[in-house]
């Protein structure tokens, strides 16, 4: 029995007096440390009913001591009952204003309960206590994720930084500063600080890591790699930095590079999904669509719940001229990701090719429904409509676009073209006199969209100092 195991501990010698109680339903006497001893027993090894027996005779006889209340909230808690949890936190409050379980607790209370302005101010009164008491150090870890929980990502930071100057060597704490970080979007700060924190110590293979990460960030690539290279010449097994430095050359369009990276990660850590799509993706930038699809392939063998995978696939069998194979890989990305606008342009300009004509027009509604600034996509679904459903609708679309998209030119021009295209050249000319700044390089724009406006006697006689103009 587990109780006889040790017959010289307290806690256990406690838990046996205090079942023996409940069995025989007599009264023995427990002060609070006891009743403590005995609820920490039955939590650890999760015996939860009998932790809550415990506590509600301990709170019977000792109703306004601060760690059975302070049990009692962890309880509540666990129950998801955070508002009567409050309540418990804030009576304490009254009579242990400056306690800090009793302030961090009412922080974390906050949070869950998605009042992060309150929540923001109990927790910055926690760390005012940890800066005054260094016993409270335990604290900041938590306190840190707690920050990052509401997302005030500048005080996880801080606090990071403090357990940092307490233990330098803590390897999980620097990784998690360098997403803390890249969150709160301090760059210029992170760059200053990974790299004084590598003058004090070179071979800081995390701090080389993360450095890399934010130069990446900043599109500095050619740092990025340096740093990715040092991380790795220190910790060659670190797989991440073998994946950053990956994603480096993919920025810089460097793709063979970049599969070079992926299979060298292959050497101490097991293939994964993403890694194989990724080096799909490189393949099918490359133009070798043949392995671009033996690793989106191999991707889905490992997990088949990726749409970038599904979606890989697609674009590879549409970039072979096979439409009819491409849409049912496009169709599967779109049910693992149905709100991403880039699936659902690709999708209308399959159905387009396969002339789908309804179904397209409702994917390229969703495009834009999905991203109403993508002007692209604008004018595209407008040249779908122009083309095979309606002129007027097409005409009234690019209007909602340019109205939504502060007069966007590239929109505005498009909305010419249409107009001079249908005929309606007066409208044409209002358009074109309401343009601010119309000028050669507007006249020129408007050529590549629709070349066809120089057979239009009305337009040309418009156009004419702009043409004199390029001739002279």
């Amino acid at each position: 029995m587990l109780l006889d195991s040790n017959p010289n501990n307290d806690a256990i010698n406690k838990v046996a007096l205090f079942e023996a109680m409940l069995r025989d339903k007599s009264f023995t006497f427990f002060d609070v440390e006891d009743f403590e001893l005995i609820i920490e027993y039955y939590l650890e090894f999760d015996f939860k009913k009998k932790a809550k027996k415990a506590l509600e005779i301990a709170l019977d006889q000792y109703p306004v001591d601060l760690s059975l209340i302070l049990f009692q909230v962890e309880f509540l808690n666990s129950a998801n009952k955070f508002k009567e949890s409050l309540k418990c936190l804030t009576k304490l409050s009254d009579f242990f204003p400056n306690n800090i379980d009793v302030i961090f607790g009412l922080g974390k209370v906050h949070s869950l309960l998605n009042d992060n302005s309150q929540a923001l101010s109990f927790l910055n009164n926690t760390y005012e206590l940890i800066l005054l008491d260094s016993s409270y150090n335990e604290y900041l870890q938590e306190l840190a994720n707690e920050f990052i929980q509401i997302n005030e990502y500048e005080n996880a930071v801080n606090v990071l930084k403090h357990i940092l100057k307490l233990n330098p060597d803590d390897e999980t704490v620097m990784m998690e500063l360098g997403v803390a970080f890249h969150d709160s979007e301090k760059f210029s700060e992170a760059i200053t600080y990974f790299e004084d924190t590598i003058d004090k110590n070179p071979y800081n293979y995390i701090a080389w890591f993360n450095l890399a990460t934010i130069h990446n960030i900043n599109l500095d690539l050619e740092d990025a790699i340096f740093g990715y290279e040092m991380c790795l010449v220190i910790n060659e097994k670190f797989t991440a930095a073998h994946y950053g430095k990956a994603n480096s050359f993919i920025q810089l369009k460097e793709y063979k590079k970049a599969i070079d990276s992926f299979n060298e990660s292959f050497i101490y850590e097991r293939p994964h999904a993403y890694a194989y799509c990724s080096i799909g993706e490189c393949y099918e930038k490359i133009g070798d669509y043949s392995k671009a699809l033996l690793f989106y392939e191999k991707s889905l063998e490992i997990d088949d719940s990726i749409p970038e995978s599904w979606l890989g696939i697609g674009v590879v069998r549409d970039l072979n001229n096979q439409p009819n194979q491409a849409i049912k890989f496009i169709k599967k990305a779109i049910e693992l990701d149905k709100e991403n606008p880039d699936y659902w342009y690709l999708y209308a300009e399959v159905l387009t090719k396969l002339n789908k004509n309804i179904d397209a027009e409702l994917a390229f509604k969703k495009v834009i429904q999905l991203d109403p600034n993508n002007i692209d996509a604008w004018i595209d679904y407008s040249n779908f409509l122009f083309d095979y459903t309606s002129k007027s609708k097409a005409i009234k679309e690019v209007e909602r676009a340019i109205a939504s998209n502060n007069n966007q030119i590239d929109l505005k021009l498009r909305l010419v073209a249409m107009q001079i295209s249908t005929g309606s050249i007066s409208k044409a000319k209002n358009s074109l006199s309401a343009m601010q700044n119309l000028d050669n390089n507007t006249f020129k724009k408007l050529l590549d969209i629709y070349p066809e406006v120089l057979n239009v006697e009305e337009m040309n006689k418009f156009f004419q100092p702009f043409i004199d103009n390029s001739n002279s």
